[in-house]
């Protein structure tokens, strides 16, 4: 077997980093906005997101394409290029925080369907996910346009506010920590598994290699904002230009093109096992709901806006990853990392998704943590407490329990188990039934007609269709395979 289909086979387990830029862990009461609007426009945001949109928020309309767009985005002539700019910053936030270290296991998966069957399903998901993610959207404007304080990036700070009951947002934030703690472990796993692979010399164990990986995910978090800022867009530039310089080539060593879309899949059980072990993966792989409310949030709750930059900058990670797998099943992977050159930057490339993915993983369980650490410590005189930087507590609480698992599981344990219930049922009750419930509840409660219209009922029936669907299929075939366990 190639070197490339050995790390790519490794594993086939579910991993996705959560793409989370986090912003300050509020409690939001719905109140009236005739309060101080300035002093709430002057509220600085925890995340990175702010300050990596003015990073790459230079971009010039140098071809005129851009410009054909301006009439459909309505945007005030004179700052037509500054809000072009910002909302595909927004878009490559959004590619950047989805795209991760999922992607070295995806060929195996649609190889096991074909590619056809695949790439129908990667569209399936793009669809299901953009329905999700623009739900949220919708949830994240009518906060900000019923309250004071900032909307909260927190799972269950956001559920706080949007459905007012505590016990409903204990449980999601509960569900978060489960599944970020899971995607966490998995990532310090295969990056301590790299690091003892790329360095022979110094023979490292696995497991040493994968605490050495969390304290440097744990020391950056000892930076300021704009420290870990750096170290994330680092991460993500090093991503992009690696996999550019991977994938090109690499395309055009693909020996039979058509033979590879048409090829049948090759998973031993059979098409129905395939596809049960490729949607829960294909699924986890396209997650960024989590950075949704810093989205519309840096473009001021505008409604197209938002949604131009949501769809746009969720496609790309869809069509990044067919490359991909197009790229590794069609053998074009292998001629092109067969170098001393190609290899350094297969590694660099596996380096910073490990890299970006846990760093922004470790954000989304601070982010949660912090919600819980002020639900103690806030005070009746500030409800709306500000804070600027992730504390030690929060971090530790993120890494130690993750990194521990990862440690043991290094040393030859096995949490297969606990990632497949992570990715299958606890993500799209996530990412499926929440922002239906969310939704609903904002409608619900709605009583002044807003400026900005609601969502049709047609997506939550679309999303809670395709949620049912996905949940039915794992349950069938979970049951199937009981059986054989017994057996």
């Amino acid at each position: 077997m190639s070197t490339v289909n050995k790390q790519i086979s490794s594993s086939s387990t579910i991993h996705k980093h959560q793409g989370r830029i986090s912003s300050s862990p509020l409690y939001m009461k719905p109140s009236s906005r005739s309060e101080n609007d300035s002093a709430k426009a002057e509220r600085r945001r925890t995340s990175l997101s702010a300050s990596t949109l003015l990073s790459v928020a230079s971009l010039d309309d140098k071809d005129g394409m851009v410009s054909s767009l301006l009439p459909r985005l309505n945007l005030p002539k004179g700052d037509n290029i500054e809000a072009i700019a910002k909302v595909l910053s927004a878009s490559l936030l959004v590619t950047g925080n989805t795209v991760g270290s999922s992607m070295l296991v995806l060929p195996e998966a649609v190889g096991g369907v074909g590619m056809v069957w695949g790439s129908t399903i990667f569209l399936g998901m793009y669809i299901y996910h953009l329905t999700s993610g623009l739900m949220l959207a919708d949830v994240a404007i009518k906060l900000h346009e019923s309250s004071d304080c900032e909307v909260p990036s927190s799972f269950k700070d956001f559920s706080d506010a949007a459905m007012q009951d505590e016990t409903s947002g204990n449980i999601i934030g509960a569900s978060s920590l489960l599944v970020n703690s899971c995607f966490l472990a998995y990532g310090v796993v295969h990056a301590g598994s790299l690091v003892s692979s790329s360095l022979p010399s110094l023979n490292l164990d696995p497991a040493v290699a994968a605490g050495g990986f969390a304290a440097l995910i744990a020391a950056s978090f000892t930076q300021s904002n704009e420290g870990i800022e750096k170290i994330a867009n680092a991460a993500v530039m090093v991503l992009f230009l690696s996999f550019a310089s991977i994938l090109l080539p690499s395309l055009a060593n693909v020996h039979d093109p058509m033979g590879t879309v048409l090829a049948s899949g090759t998973h031993p059980a059979g098409f129905s096992a395939a596809i049960s072990a490729a949607i829960p993966l294909i699924l986890s792989s396209l997650i960024y709901q989590n950075i949704v409310p810093s989205i519309v949030k840096l473009l001021n709750f505008d409604r197209t806006k938002s949604t131009v930059a949501i769809a746009l900058g969720s496609f790309l990670p869809m069509a990044m990853y067919m490359a991909w797998c197009f790229a590794v099943l069609g053998g074009g992977l292998d001629s092109s990392i067969a170098s001393g050159a190609g290899c350094i930057m297969f590694t660099a490339f596996s380096a910073s998704a490990l890299v970006g993915s846990c760093i922004a993983c470790t954000m989304s369980l601070a982010e949660e943590y912090e919600s819980i650490i002020s639900s103690f410590t806030s005070t009746k005189e500030d409800p709306c407490p500000l804070k600027h930087n992730f504390s030690l507590l929060a971090v530790a609480m993120s890494l130690v329990p993750p990194t521990s698992l990862a440690v043991a599981v290094s040393g030859g344990g096995d949490f297969t188990g606990a990632l497949h219930f992570a990715g299958a049922f606890v993500s799209p009750f996530l990412y499926g039934i929440l922002p239906i419930m969310l939704s609903q509840n904002m409608q619900s409660g709605d009583d002044n007609k807003s400026s900005v219209p609601s969502l049709d009922n047609f997506p939550q029936v679309l999303l809670g269709a395709g949620t049912f669907a996905l949940l039915a299929q794992e349950v069938i075939q979970d049951a199937g395979s009981i059986p054989n366990l017994l057996g």
